[in-house]
């Protein structure tokens, strides 16, 4: 039996629709730029986007001349809404719905890259999850993704956030680094699991199964910008952690 998606629980999806609408969001102001800036030249190139959600990685990979996309998500309201927003790219795109844990059954292979933007934090079984990906990636294929970052998936239980007598926050707390796997989680007031690793972990995993780190980015305030106060708690640590790794 295939896995349900959060997102396609009742009002859940129209929720984050909204969230993604803010120009201010996370993802416009901090996630999308990382990635694209990681990217090597996607010209002729086949890429597989795990955890697409609606296509929009996948339309700019289209737009920069990529050869042909395909999609992975488990979310059928997600893939619903990609076909409609890629329908003029047609047909150098694929949609799946597909749990990545489940790569090995994409009919799809030898691709010169793989993506994931903020989902590589779902996924219970890390080290199996890059074995599957490097048997889809052809020699010196890139692997390049976000995830929430261990200093956040660290948290538990208890409060976040040490503060001071004016309530102002002084410091993150890290108390349950240490102690790896589930966490139990609620946005929009539905309940989720994400998984903790180290930094350590994630970067062994990488190398344990046939991947050279190439960079690495914790995107942080550093200026003062428009959204500077959308995201204050970018001033005290980074919210994602993005890697870029080359199959060897």
């Amino acid at each position: 039996m295939m896995k349900q998606s959060v997102y396609d629980t009742a009002e859940f999806f129209s929720l984050y629709q909204k969230l993604r609408e803010n120009p201010l969001s996370l993802n416009e102001c901090v996630e999308k730029p990382t990635m694209l800036s990681l990217l090597p030249d996607v010209n002729g190139k086949r890429i597989l986007d795990l955890g697409c959600g609606c296509g929009e990685h996948l339309a700019l990979y289209l737009q920069r001349g990529a050869a042909s996309v395909v999609g992975v998500d488990l979310s059928e309201k997600m893939l619903q809404q990609a076909q409609q927003n890629l329908a003029d790219f047609s047909p150098h795109f694929a949609l799946h719905r597909l749990s990545m844990e489940r790569l090995e059954s994409l009919p799809e292979t030898n691709f010169d890259l793989i993506t994931s933007s903020f989902a590589f934090h779902y996924i219970e079984d890390f080290d199996a999850l890059l074995q599957q990906i490097a048997a889809k990636l052809t020699p010196n294929g890139y692997l390049i993704f976000s995830q929430e970052h261990p200093i956040v998936t660290c948290y538990r239980e208890g409060d976040r956030w040490e503060k001071n007598a004016q309530k102002e926050q002084v410091a993150y707390r890290l108390n349950y680094y240490r102690e790896e796997g589930e966490r139990d989680r609620n946005w929009f007031k539905q309940p989720f699991k994400t998984y903790h690793r180290t930094l350590s972990t994630v970067v062994n995993l990488l190398i344990k199964n046939g991947f050279q780190i190439e960079e690495m980015a914790e995107p942080m305030l550093t200026q003062q910008s428009q959204w500077h106060a959308e995201f204050k708690d970018l001033r005290h640590r980074p919210v994602l952690l993005f890697i870029k790794a080359k199959k060897i």
